[in-house]
């Protein structure tokens, strides 16, 4: 990719918002030493893909983009990638989802195998109703995720996610305080 193109990505990164473009700026130099030129352009890419799915999808980018330098650490590059399509998909159900996942993501990739993150993400996009209060649990899963990667083994968190989504059927404000309560015992 060269520059000009990538300028026009930083351009269309700007129209979404200003604190995109920054965020994508801020990290580029870095990634410029980790990632091949065309690497670079297909993660500038998505953050722009990302962005452009609803009209607050711009705040799930500035996440991808904060998220990218330590994930990027972690993962080779068809993992890294493989996450951020997890987090495009789930910008398509509620930016707001989207971001808990980039938010959680540092804190999950050193203790979560590669073969799992679509797995986590499709944990926590299950919790999604379409409502503002499943919004709230499924937002909260990723949040004490981190915990939960680095204490229990992986098919425990899948049974900690079915009996939160069993609990969020009958109250939201239960299933929280479960997540809530799972966060502190860990």
């Amino acid at each position: 990719m060269n520059d000009a193109s990538f300028s026009d990505i930083e351009r269309d990164l700007g129209k979404l918002s200003q604190a995109v473009l920054e965020e994508c700026q801020r990290v580029k130099p870095i990634l410029s030493s980790m990632f091949s030129e065309e690497e670079l352009g297909i993660w500038a890419k998505e953050g722009l893909t990302i962005g452009n799915q609803t009209v607050r999808s711009w705040e799930a980018a500035v996440e991808y983009f904060r998220a990218t330098l330590d994930v990027s650490k972690v993962l080779a590059f068809p993992s890294f990638m493989q996450w951020a399509r997890c987090g495009t998909y789930l910008v398509q159900e509620s930016p707001t989802l989207a971001a808990s996942f980039f938010k959680a993501s540092p804190g999950i990739v050193s203790n979560l195998r590669p073969q799992y993150i679509s797995r986590w993400a499709g944990l926590g996009r299950s919790l999604y109703k379409g409502t503002w209060k499943s919004s709230t649990v499924a937002a909260r899963f990723f949040q004490v995720s981190p915990g939960l990667i680095k204490n229990l083994p992986f098919w425990d968190v899948e049974i900690f996610s079915s009996l939160i989504e069993a609990l969020s059927q009958k109250s939201y404000d239960v299933a929280t305080e479960c997540l809530v309560l799972g966060q502190e015992v860990l």
